[in-house]
């Protein structure tokens, strides 16, 4: 599985099972930080080209 994330995108390459995989762990991770407010896919990539 890898994970390749742009300024405006992320690409997911792998098997199916791991890429749905990773989208569940993606959303799970966001329920437990935020359960008012869900973080849109610009500001997670924004937060993740950031730590890069």
């Amino acid at each position: 599985m890898k994970k390749y994330i742009g300024s405006k995108e992320i690409r997911l390459v792998g098997k199916a099972w791991e890429i749905r995989h990773s989208l569940r762990q993606l959303d799970k991770r966001d329920a437990a930080a935020s359960v008012q407010q869900r973080r849109s896919l610009a500001s997670y990539l924004a937060h993740a080209s950031s730590k890069a």
